[in-house]
């Protein structure tokens, strides 16, 4: 935007320029008794105008906008899962973002729900769209309703579980599951560890892997910043990485595959466990061992009073549970004993007075 000029009068005056869809050029000019004023004129103008003219695109050709205008910041990832997202918009692509209405939307979520797709999955398309609409100006309030999400696993993986998967696994996929579920590192984590980031017996975890639109890429950055931390471990576990060229990888697999190894091992052994559940696993032996949460968010790379760690990934280990439950139940027994025993004995006292 052209800067302002003083006039004659001793006014200021601003020129923008701008085209239209259709190709027409226009120069409307502001003008006021200061600089500034005549700037914030024209700024306001231009950010009113740039969104009206983006409120008339369709839905396809204001996702487009949105993915190329922010492409450069954001992560590989993010951008690979916002292009399977914008595939799902077909059926409303060609409506006109401006006339978008609660009906349409709606409509769109229910064939996406009634199509298979998880909850979560719809979620994440829904929440592409109002970035979208409100990248482009559109700040109308829409009622929807979403579909419930998925209940999660009610309990964490039990010790045998994990024992019986680390020892039928190959020694890559070894030491991934027992960075995972001892030390709750993800699978980007463990796949973007050189042996460089090994230092005696601490690793430094710093960076991640992730998929972008053209594959695996190692990212130098983890997946949040309290994910940058570093994990203190046994001489045992220092020998079961062994050694390696400081640029080699320590697990030299990709995310991808360490699922897809881990999936076969679980359903060799008959175990119902995600890798991910691994790290539910290391949240609830911490909390099962007292350990101050502040200290396993730290070691597990999550923010300090994290409700994603309270809520999602500290879960009761059954055979702990059941533990806890006997140590009650024996407590209340001795307690009822006691109770019914000084009752009954009352009235034999009473009676030899």
């Amino acid at each position: 935007m052209a800067k302002a000029k003083k006039l004659p009068s001793g006014k200021w005056r601003v020129q923008v320029y701008y085209k239209d869809k259709a190709g027409n050029i226009y120069r409307p000019s502001f003008t006021a008794g200061t600089k500034r004023e005549a700037e914030m004129m024209a700024e306001k103008f231009m950010y009113d105008t740039d969104h009206r003219l983006a409120g008339n695109d369709t839905v396809e050709q204001a996702t487009k906008n949105y993915l190329e205008t922010n492409r450069a910041t954001l992560s590989p990832s993010t951008l690979l899962n916002y292009s399977k997202d914008a595939k799902r918009f077909k059926p409303i692509n060609n409506i006109k973002i401006n006339k978008l209405t609660s009906t349409d939307i709606q409509e769109f979520i229910s064939q996406l729900t009634e199509s298979g797709l998880s909850p979560k999955t719809v979620k994440n398309t829904y929440g592409l769209l109002r970035s979208v609409l409100s990248f482009s100006g559109i700040d109308k309030k829409f009622m929807i309703h979403l579909p419930k999400a998925q209940k999660k696993r009610s309990n964490a993986p039990e010790n045998e579980q994990i024992l019986a998967l680390y020892n039928a696994a190959s020694h890559k996929m070894k030491i991934a599951i027992m960075l995972a579920s001892r030390h709750s590192l993800r699978r980007g984590e463990i796949c973007g560890l050189l042996y460089g980031d090994l230092k005696g017996n601490t690793l430094y975890v710093h960076s991640d892997m992730v998929m972008g639109p053209d594959g695996w890429v190692h990212k130098e950055t983890p997946k949040t910043s309290t994910s940058n931390r570093t994990v203190y471990l046994t001489d045992e576990e220092v020998e079961l990485i062994g050694q390696g060229n400081p640029s080699d990888y320590i697990v030299p697999l990709t995310p991808g595959t360490i699922g897809t190894n881990f999936y076969n091992l679980k359903k060799k052994l008959g175990i119902e466990i995600r890798f991910h559940d691994l790290r539910v696993y290391f949240a609830s032996v911490s909390a099962a061992l007292g350990i101050p949460e502040i200290y396993t968010a730290h070691h597990g790379g999550w923010k300090e009073g994290s409700k994603v760690l309270q809520d999602h990934y500290r879960k009761p280990i059954a055979s702990i549970d059941e533990g806890y439950a006997k140590k009650l139940n024996d407590y209340f027994s001795s307690l009822t004993t006691h109770e019914l025993l000084t009752e009954n004995e009352k009235p034999l006292n009473q009676a030899e007075n």
